[in-house]
């Protein structure tokens, strides 16, 4: 395999499928690139996610993240079109923590890693206490002390090229010990698409409009703007609204509605004659694509006013999220007309 035998993590890949890599979480972003390098063309389907809107907190009440349908089930992570994935977690010693990269390599497969990153040079973590959900890179070669690996978090002296580069077999070695690593598997459908589809549906509309807690779902996201008033005084505050904000609503929120337009799109564009629910996908479709929008757009006015935070950003905000609730509504009207 040569350096450039597959451009993991490219952007020239979002043209295979019409998935913006900018708005996947990244351990999505790594399987989704896996697929497609040995062959899939359905991860659309396969990896789109239920609808979902969370504020989650730690113990203490802090704000830890805000998470959308991609993160939902990232634990034990469920897919269609018979593609499978569950985390695996290295061995503790340092001596074995390579092994399960090693097998996975071996069965052709491109490896998604989280390893603690505090320790390896070539990413923008190094020497960064964690917090929140871990960073996910994929690895896609092992030579004798040299890893090659596809990051789309690095740092400007890293020496990667279009997201890739090498990493130091052993700064991998001790970060992985004791971490996880997603092992996936495609296979025959174990359904009809039809019923995938519809149990994907109900449940995008069950978890915005029957939510477990008063902080999910479609009325979680009329919190948000509270969520934000909160952190105020943080002491931290540019930062927590940077990286526990901002990046989580482009890339986990803003994500699995822009999956699921992708996915009611090209149904609808398969059916013909005028079918009354093709109508109804399209609508639910371009609805979900202006909400995926509108997050990314409310993500990056985080982001750019979180150094100079004020009474007015926070209108502007609200403003935002009225918009986004709106479109949530609507879209879930069609979803339930689809199930």
């Amino acid at each position: 395999m040569t350096e450039d035998a597959f451009p993991y993590l490219s952007p020239s890949l979002d043209s295979v499928e019409g998935l913006a890599h900018s708005r996947l979480s990244c351990w999505v972003h790594c399987l989704r690139d896996s697929l497609y390098a040995v062959g899939f063309r359905d991860a659309a389907r396969a990896l789109a996610q239920p609808l979902d809107f969370a504020v989650e907190r730690t113990a203490d009440g802090e704000l830890l993240t805000l998470y959308g349908g991609l993160e939902t089930d990232y634990h034990a992570p469920r897919f269609r079109r018979g593609v499978t994935a569950r985390w695996e977690t290295s061995p503790d010693g340092a001596e074995h923590a390579l092994d399960l990269v090693e097998r996975e390599l071996a069965r052709g497969h491109a490896v998604p890693v989280s390893p603690d990153l505090s320790g390896m040079r070539h990413s923008e973590f190094y020497r960064v206490p964690f917090s929140g959900y871990p960073h996910t890179f994929l690895v896609h070669r092992l030579d004798a002390g040299t890893v090659w690996a596809a990051d789309r978090n690095t740092r400007r002296s890293s020496g990667f090229t279009d997201n890739r580069g090498r990493v130091p077999a052993e700064e991998l070695r001790r970060g992985l010990a004791g971490a996880p690593v997603l092992v996936w598997d495609t296979g025959a459908p174990v359904g009809e698409w039809a019923d995938e589809r519809r149990a994907l549906l109900a449940r995008s509309v069950r978890n915005l409009t029957e939510p477990d807690s008063p902080h999910q779902g479609l009325a979680g996201l009329r919190t948000l703007p509270d969520v934000l008033a909160g952190l105020e005084e943080h002491p931290g505050r540019s930062s927590v609204l940077r990286m526990r904000v901002s990046g989580p609503l482009q890339r986990q929120v803003a994500g699995d509605r822009h999956l699921l337009a992708a996915v009611l799109a090209r149904d609808a564009a398969a059916r013909t004659g005028g079918d009354r629910r093709a109508a109804v996908a399209a609508e639910a479709a371009e609805l979900l694509r202006a909400s995926s929008d509108a997050f990314v757009d409310l993500a990056r006015l985080v982001f750019l006013l979180s150094r100079s935070w004020s009474g007015p950003a926070l209108e502007l905000c609200r403003r935002r999220v009225t918009r986004i609730h709106d479109l949530d509504a609507r879209a879930v009207e069609r979803l339930a007309a689809l199930t």
